[in-house]
């Protein structure tokens, strides 16, 4: 099965669907989703839904589709183009462009990706036309941060929460368990997960802190091995506080909830050298290097530090 197929079949779609079949469909429609490739999929999807009858037949790999997405079709016309956020240059564009009749088609669609990125005065010039948009033209928008929205662009628009994706729909899509479990429900992110050559030697590394890192003489060599991951650091955090959630349910006796299920028998084994508080304060630590990574601080003591703690709250939380 193909991402479009499981979108197809998602609550918010198919009301999407019957809003349309009884014509209550807004003409301006905002989505909300974290992950850019499942709400670029949606966008394109209703825009099919809006043209054709026989939208339920296409997927991503459809003539029609293929379209949409390379920018062609001349009544579904998609922005930002390449791939740069939407300028002032875009909304003066689309506003003139609006009032134009449809070449081809029934109805003339804008699709607004990642709306979020745009400027305040790039989102200002759309307000009039949204408000009052022109016969048979819609306007689909997607962002993934509510807030950068200005509101009087979302009151103009239907909003519509995008939610990830259970595990078993995207098993259908990705094959790959390891970037299932990491990426969230989000396809986006467990696609290019998936495509990843080392993501098996990141979780690796993630699980050895856990199983592996016995005392400070060790710390000197696994910071090494941090560093060595210097542009995936974030998802060697995210395997680390999927170990705390795993070895969590371990001791609540709900080992079959476990996520990461390639390395059970490894947590399991260390599961009685990490009490329930010591495993909350290494997921504050977690926390900690995060933000520390985000004001730049000196990455190398950052780490060194971050395993001794680790070393620490383990010993001192027993």
């Amino acid at each position: 099965m193909n991402l479009t197929e499981v979108l197809k079949k998602q609550d918010f779609f198919q009301n999407i669907v019957k809003k349309k079949e009884n014509g209550t469909l807004s003409n301006a429609i905002m989505f909300f989703c974290e992950d850019s490739l499942t709400s670029k999929n949606v966008l394109i999807l209703t825009a099919l839904l809006l043209e054709y009858q026989t939208f339920d037949l296409f997927n991503e790999q459809s003539a029609e589709y293929k379209k949409i997405e390379s920018g062609v079709d001349l009544d579904v016309k998609l922005y930002p183009k390449d791939n740069e956020r939407i300028k002032v240059a875009d909304s003066n564009e689309i506003v003139v462009d609006a009032y134009e009749k449809p070449v081809n088609l029934q109805n003339k669609i804008y699709i607004l990706q990642n709306f979020d990125d745009a400027t305040e005065e790039a989102q200002n010039k759309l307000l009039k036309v949204l408000e009052e948009p022109p016969k048979n033209v819609f306007f689909l928008l997607s962002a993934k941060s509510e807030e950068r929205v200005l509101p009087t662009i979302k009151s103009r628009c239907d909003k519509i929460k995008i939610n990830p994706l259970f595990e078993d729909e995207i098993k259908s899509v990705c094959k790959d368990d390891i970037a299932v479990v990491l990426g969230n429900g989000f396809i986006g992110k467990t696609l290019a997960l998936e495509k990843q050559n080392n993501l098996k030697e990141i979780v690796d590394f993630g699980v050895s802190i856990f199983s592996d890192l016995k005392n400070s003489k060790q710390v000197v060599l696994f910071s090494k091995k941090f560093l060595a991951f210097k542009n995936d650091i974030k998802l060697v955090l995210e395997v680390m506080s999927l170990c705390i959630e795993d070895i969590l349910k371990m001791k609540c006796e709900s080992e079959n909830l476990c996520r990461l299920k390639g390395y059970f028998s490894d947590l399991k084994e260390v599961e009685p050298e990490f009490s329930v508080k010591a495993l909350c304060e290494i997921s504050k630590l977690i926390s900690r290097l995060q933000e520390k990574m985000e004001f730049n601080a000196n990455l190398t003591v950052a780490i060194d530090n971050f395993l001794l703690k680790i070393l620490e709250v383990k010993y001192i939380c027993k």
